[in-house]
């Protein structure tokens, strides 16, 4: 029996509701301000690594078996079916800034910034602009879209997919492992916490600096620790990892000390995710959850959170499965990109005083969230989904012989 999706596709949608959350309180608004901040970085934070731990817990559900059953088949079956989920939308979205970007741009007579749209719009078509630590015209090119930055993630995301092909090959067909699952868990978390304790290094930073350049909008560190695929794949490993213990555990069984275990992990993740948004408000514990520590245990709670959650018949598992929250997973990824070129239309500047102007701030919010759950669907069903099903036909259709 093969774990329900409906969690996992609320999970989703909860992920990137928290990513909404965090640019539109900090983005938006100028909540970054208040005494609520460090939460809100957080959830930025937590929302990221969600998604890219339910990347490997699903690409693994649905994939391994297919790839070590049938390799070309299944090889063929999940190119396809990411370049689908992923391509259309991205493209569409890249083209759109590239011409909102480039528009502004030559209407105030900036060349420096027109000429770094041009030169590093190639690499968000590809999808690649996250791969590569390079720096034009003082801005790193990872972020050097300006309105369509947030393709970083997207492109992250396909660095993962290049991975996981070779590892499923290597892999072979074999009966899913709780004890394989586990120490593919662990080692993750541990690969996560040296890279983040590498990026923490004032030596590695300067090194990089001082041979690939440094931006002032976006530092060596940031990108070694948010936005860099090199350190973020053991977040997508790790969910591989659950999702490994998910299925042997739903076809061998395992033993009360196994699953109590589990849960207990389970529970401990939630409740670290929980106390993380206290810290630097009602308590301080800078070793935990605090900077540099949050990326690192966070990527250690979120893995038995997810198990604990998605576990069949949980009450987790019933709210999970609620209409609006599979909704708002279904739309996620058109969510994820319209948010983004919505909350820029709403922007408050940080000289305003929140309690005078509640009233247009309030009124900002209702007009940002009405444009998006509106332009979201539409978008889904307009775009992402008709292309997905187009791509996907391609695969299944019969060759045709000119013989």
């Amino acid at each position: 029996m093969r774990p329900t999706i409906d969690p996992l596709t609320s999970l989703r949608g909860i992920a990137a509701l928290l990513v909404v959350v965090n640019h539109v309180t900090l983005l938006m608004l100028p909540l970054g301000l208040t005494s609520a901040k460090p939460a809100l970085i957080k959830t930025g934070i937590l929302g990221m690594t969600t998604f890219f731990v339910l990347s490997g817990f699903v690409m693994y559900y649905n994939y391994a078996h297919k790839i070590a059953a049938n390799r070309s088949d299944g090889i063929s079956q999940f190119i396809f079916a990411r370049v689908a989920r992923l391509y259309p939308l991205m493209i569409a979205y890249v083209l759109f800034n590239f011409t909102w970007n480039v528009s502004r741009s030559l209407s105030s007579a900036n060349a420096q910034s027109t000429s770094v749209y041009v030169t590093t719009l190639p690499l968000y078509l590809l999808g690649v602009q996250s791969w590569i630590y390079a720096v034009v015209n003082d801005v790193n090119v990872t972020a050097s879209q300006y309105f369509g930055n947030p393709a970083w993630s997207i492109s992250t995301e396909l660095f993962f997919y290049l991975l996981f092909i070779p590892l499923i090959v290597l892999r072979k067909k074999c009966a899913p492992s709780l004890w394989r699952g586990l120490l593919v868990v662990i080692l993750s978390i541990a690969a996560r916490g040296a890279i983040v304790a590498l990026s923490d290094s004032v030596a590695v930073q300067q090194w990089i600096a001082s041979r690939f350049g440094e931006s002032s909008s976006l530092s060596v560190y940031s990108w070694l620790v948010y936005y860099c695929p090199y350190g973020r794949c053991f977040e997508f490993f790790a969910g591989m990892g659950i999702a490994e213990i998910w299925l042997a555990r739903r076809q061998r069984g395992a033993s009360k000390l196994a699953d109590r275990l589990g849960l207990l992990a389970g529970i401990g993740g939630l409740t670290y995710i929980g106390a993380s948004f206290l810290s630097e408000i009602a308590f301080s514990i800078p070793r935990l959850f605090e900077g540099t520590a949050t990326h690192f245990f966070y990527v250690a709670a979120v893995p038995p959170t997810i198990y604990f959650v998605s576990r069949e018949r949980g009450m987790a598992t019933k709210l999970l499965s609620l209409k609006p929250l599979l909704f708002v997973g279904e739309i996620s990824y058109s969510l994820y990109l319209v948010h983004t070129v919505a909350f820029p239309l709403f922007t408050v500047p940080s000289t305003v005083d929140i309690a005078m102007h509640a009233p247009m701030l309030a009124g900002r919010c209702i007009a940002f969230v009405a444009i998006t759950m509106v332009f979201s669907p539409l978008l889904y069903w307009a775009l992402e989904k008709p292309a997905r099903t187009a791509i996907m036909q391609l695969l299944h259709r019969p060759a045709t012989s000119n013989g």
